[in-house]
């Protein structure tokens, strides 16, 4: 299954934000919680600020 371009971008952002509210739901309030909250939405910024390309852009993906 491949999924491309902006849609993978979408995917991975959408399992971040159900991550995030099983966190919220689960943990109990405190600085892990915050900690965890921290950790997420910088890889959701991250995931949001990339360009749409992979490093196998021109090359053959491996097998």
């Amino acid at each position: 299954m491949t999924v491309a371009g902006g849609r993978r971008k979408a995917v991975a952002l959408a399992g971040l934000a159900v991550l995030a509210i099983l966190a919220w739901t689960t943990m109990d309030a405190g600085k892990i919680r915050i900690l965890v909250m921290i950790l997420l939405g910088g890889f959701a910024v991250r995931i949001a600020l990339t360009g749409d390309r992979t490093r196998y852009d021109g090359a053959e993906p491996p097998e």
